[in-house]
Formats: C-alpha cells, sequence, structure tokens
C-alpha cells in the first residue's frame, strides 16, 4: 500500500506499543494534554434508519452549535498527525473537532457536503469498497466520491464489504483468520488508490469491532484504527483504537452533543486481561483499569453498563487510581460497553470519559448480526 499517511506518521504508528488488553495505551504513555472530539455519522436523510440517522435539520443545528460556540473543525489526517507525533497533541486548538462518515452512504454527498462546505468545516468518509464496486443503492459511486476528495474530502478504509472482523468462524485458525482479515484491508486499500488521489491509510472496524489481534494487524500494516467506543481523544490515545462519538437518533440533541463536545480523556491503562471478545455464556465480565488525568475527579465518578443498571465499582487502589467494574448480569448477545465518567476540575460540565467495548456471540462458534 502506497497510501497518504507522511513518513513521520507511519514510523510513529509502527512504534507503538501494544496495549495490555487491546483498548488502552501503555502504562508509561504520557500524560494526556490536547484533546479532541471526533464525532462519527453514517446518513443524513429523513428517510433511513433512526438507529443510523440523523436528519438534515439536525445536521445543520449541529454545525451551527460548533460554528456558534467556538470549535475548531479539523481535519482527520491533521489530528491524526498530532496524536502520532508523540505529545503533539498539545498542538492541537483548542475545542478541537473531526467530523467522520462511516459507509459512504448517498446522503453524504447530497445533503451533508454542501452544509460542510458551506461552513468551511473538513471531514473524512469511510468506504466499504465492494458496496461501491458492486453500485449498491443508496451508495455513493466512485465518481461522487472522487467529486468529494477534490472539493476537500479526506476517503479512507472500511473493509471490503463491511464484514464482521473480529469473528473468527469454527475451524478457522488464527493464522488464516489473520491472512484473511489482512488481505480484505489491503484489498480495500488498493481499490481506494485505484479509484482515488490521495486515500488515508486508516481503517474504521466494521461496526466499531475490534480486539488485541486485529489491532496488532493494524499496526504491523502501518495503519490507525477507529472504533465507535465512544470517548475524546489525546496524547494518550491508543492509535489502534480511537473512539469516536456516534452521532444518530436519540443520541443527536444538542444537549448530548454540547455534553460530548466538553468531554476529555482519561489517560488509561487496562490491567485486566480478559479478551473483548466474550464466550457465549460467559458471566459479567470484570474490567481493572488504572485511570488517570490530573484535573478528573475520581471520587465522583460513574460508571454505566449498555441497557443494565450501574455496575460494581471496586477501587482497588484509589491512590493509584485503579478500578475494578463489573456488570450485575451478564452480558447478552451483541455489543456492549462499560463508559466511565469523572467530572473535571476545568469547571461545570467538563468530564473526563472512557468507554470499554465487549462483544459476545450467540451461541459456540456463531455471530450476532446487524
Amino acid at each position: 500500500m502506497t497510501g497518504r499517511l507522511p513518513p513521520l506518521l507511519l514510523a510513529a504508528v509502527l512504534a507503538a506499543a501494544a496495549p495490555a488488553c487491546g483498548q488502552a495505551p501503555p502504562a508509561d504513555a504520557a500524560a494526556a494534554g490536547g484533546h479532541a472530539v471526533v464525532l462519527l455519522y453514517h446518513h443524513v436523510a429523513d428517510d433511513t434508519p433512526p438507529s443510523t440517522s440523523v436528519t438534515p435539520d439536525v445536521f445543520d443545528a449541529h454545525l451551527d452549535y460548533l460554528d456558534s460556540n467556538g470549535y475548531q473543525v479539523i481535519a482527520l489526517s491533521r489530528l491524526i498527525d498530532a496524536l502520532a507525533d508523540g505529545g503533539n497533541a498539545q498542538s492541537l486548538p483548542e475545542k478541537a473537532v473531526a467530523i467522520t462518515f462511516d459507509d459512504a452512504y448517498a446522503s453524504v454527498y447530497h445533503q451533508a457536503a454542501a452544509r460542510l462546505e458551506q461552513h468551511g468545516y473538513p471531514y473524512a468518509v469511510f468506504v466499504s469498497t465492494d458496496y461501491i464496486d458492486q453500485g449498491l443503492g443508496n451508495y455513493m459511486t466512485w465518481q461522487q466520491l472522487r467529486d468529494l476528495e477534490t472539493r476537500g474530502a479526506e476517503i479512507a478504509n472500511h473493509s471490503r464489504d463491511h464484514g464482521h472482523y473480529v469473528h473468527r468462524p469454527t475451524g478457522e485458525s488464527r493464522a488464516e483468520w489473520r491472512a484473511r482479515i489482512k488481505a480484505d484491508i489491503e484489498s480495500a486499500q488498493q481499490r481506494l488508490e485505484d479509484e482515488l488521489h490521495a486515500p488515508l491509510e486508516v481503517i474504521a472496524y466494521p461496526y466499531g469491532e475490534f480486539n488485541p489481534a486485529l489491532q496488532t494487524l493494524t499496526r504491523e500494516l502501518g495503519m490507525v484504527g477507529f472504533g465507535q467506543q465512544s470517548g475524546p481523544v489525546g496524547s494518550a490515545s491508543d492509535l489502534q483504537a480511537l473512539p469516536r462519538f456516534p452521532m444518530a437518533a436519540g443520541f443527536a440533541e444538542l444537549d448530548s452533543l454540547a455534553e460530548k463536545l466538553r468531554t476529555r480523556p482519561f489517560q488509561v491503562t487496562v490491567l485486566s486481561d480478559d479478551d473483548p471478545v466474550l464466550a457465549h455464556d460467559a458471566p459479567a465480565p470484570t474490567l481493572r483499569v488504572k485511570l488517570k488525568a490530573d484535573t478528573a475527579r475520581l471520587e465522583a465518578l460513574s460508571c454505566f453498563v449498555t441497557g443494565q443498571d450501574a455496575p460494581q465499582l471496586e477501587w482497588v487502589d484509589a491512590d493509584a487510581g485503579i478500578l475494578e467494574v463489573t456488570a450485575r448480569r451478564p452480558l447478552p448477545a451483541g455489543r456492549s460497553k462499560y463508559t466511565c465518567t469523572a467530572p473535571s476540575t476545568e469547571g461545570s460540565g467538563i468530564f473526563h470519559w472512557y468507554s470499554h467495548l465487549w462483544m459476545k456471540p450467540p451461541g459456540p462458534g456463531s455471530w450476532y448480526s446487524d
């Protein structure tokens, strides 16, 4: 792959240390300095599934809010450059935001692009290349993607056909899984390079699903990886597990957007060794983390579990910020998250935020559908 990331950035990506459990930086990572929020959209339309959509009116309201409240929308490549260059996240502008779209839906071309251009906002589109090659309805064409690229959009990898990368079918060895996923990522990247001028060497994992093996592969390919677990990014963020805040019905109100834009990252070290892909009959997993942020009020920390009551919390070493989080019931099949927030001493309404992804199949050797 030739790609667009500059040599210094590629070197930084390749040199990044592997996280303890696939979702956090190493324990000796530099303290978080500058930070940014990455927003994730899919459809911008009135007639698409609410779970992955915002209406054009809501999207207008989001862009107007960013504009009127002094947020600095920056290109995704600029954000990655700052995160990859050691502690250079401090070079990020105050109130930095990046805007991304997954799947390359046609509504991005017909509804979102002109609105973004009116505000002068850069953005990135992640593409599943088979969908474009097959001319599937509701997706952009290669010509439309080329048009957006000439107008300033950045285009990046979202796999070939949006499969569940972390699922290893019964009978497939780890080596076979790795070869299959590597070929998929490289093939999608090659299609982007065949059709476009300068696609990023960045992947948004399909469905936001990732595990340590996938992160290792992404790192070895010299690529940066984004999930869909919520949270801001900073200098201590793992370059193969960067979080984004999904924007869709139920999570796209202006109050919710404003809260997310005000978030600050933790420096997180995952100390438990559980794979985020659980066994189908696994009990509630326990997440042990070390949380650090000079401005976080850890004594006021709260944690949440997708679809459940508040989890059990145990401070193993409060002075060191070592915490165990355990759901009160086994997690259901599908994707679940443990999310922990703590108010910041920087001001009222500002929270440090960390979200940890779990995935659970419905039965042995199977996987859930979306």
